[in-house]
């Protein structure tokens, strides 16, 4: 489906049911795709937090904006510390509009729903500001002996400094994206998680998610520690899958794996 346009002319009630029908229309288009309904429920629960919002309404903001990640209204933004970006175009979703009633048995006073109103928010990565800090930075700790930056340069795929929901880092077929911190150390160990589930196949593979990550991680503890820097949450987790069947005969595989990695570090 193309991106949802909203014709510049239309306000009010009337950009209220242009929303509700598109969100419909395009929900009645997913629901028999199972694929698409998990993307759309990670992207929901994936959400920072800013605000308890609906799958519907990240479904709009999907359709509007399609690269979407964690959304929230300006006064939000501007509270943690960053600024809409300058010609960013805000992304509407639907609040709902509620009125108080009284129970004429009980006299109990409760909120029913009456209808929706459309409000602006926009993505993190239509602002700038202070770095949204999440993911236990701070256990990464040391002094590297690469760069960030020249880190990236061994990359078999683009790099982008991204925000992507509350995931320090994810990697596709086309890239690798890597949530902006203040704590290099930190996005150092996120870029080698995720070059270690290049190097470990994991996008063609059809392990668990969870020994995907396990393996990721520890490749990664063993690449910061030739780096210089002392990984704890790496080894936390390290200590967490210890004695479990998971990993069993999957040692050499990381061994090699970080040792390739490695040395494409030497060539630097």
């Amino acid at each position: 489906m193309e991106k949802l346009e909203i014709p510049k002319e239309i306000r009010g009630r009337e950009l209220t049911e242009f929303l509700v029908n598109s969100m419909s229309e395009f929900t009645d288009s997913i629901i028999q795709d199972p694929q698409k309904i998990e993307r759309f429920l990670k992207l929901w629960s994936g959400n920072l937090g800013l605000h308890d919002y609906s799958i519907g309404n990240c479904i709009l903001a999907w359709l509007q904006y399609p690269k979407v990640s964690m959304i929230a209204g300006m006064k939000k933004w501007n509270s943690l510390d960053r600024r809409i970006s300058r010609g960013e175009k805000a992304i509407k979703i639907l609040a709902p509009l509620t009125r108080k009633v009284k129970d004429k048995e009980t006299d109990e006073e409760f909120y029913m729903l009456k209808g929706f109103k459309y409000v602006n928010v926009w993505d993190v990565n239509q602002t700038t500001g202070a770095p949204l800090e999440f993911g236990h930075s701070d256990k990464v700790k040391g002094i590297s002996d690469v760069s960030f930056q020249q880190l990236t340069g061994i990359s078999p795929l683009p790099v982008k400094i991204q925000y992507n929901g509350t995931s320090n880092g994810s990697i596709s077929p086309e890239t690798i994206l890597i949530a902006p911190k203040s704590s290099e150390n930190a996005m150092i160990a996120c870029l080698c998680h995720e070059l270690s589930h290049y190097y470990l196949q994991h996008l063609k593979s059809d392990l668990d998610r969870a020994t995907k990550e396990q393996e990721a991680e520890i490749t990664s503890f063993l690449i910061c520690r030739y780096l210089g820097l002392d990984n704890e949450k790496a080894k936390y987790y390290a200590g967490v899958w210890k004695g479990s069947d998971t990993l069993k005969g999957r040692g050499p595989r990381i061994i090699a794996v970080a040792e390739k990695i490695i040395r494409k570090i030497e060539s630097i």
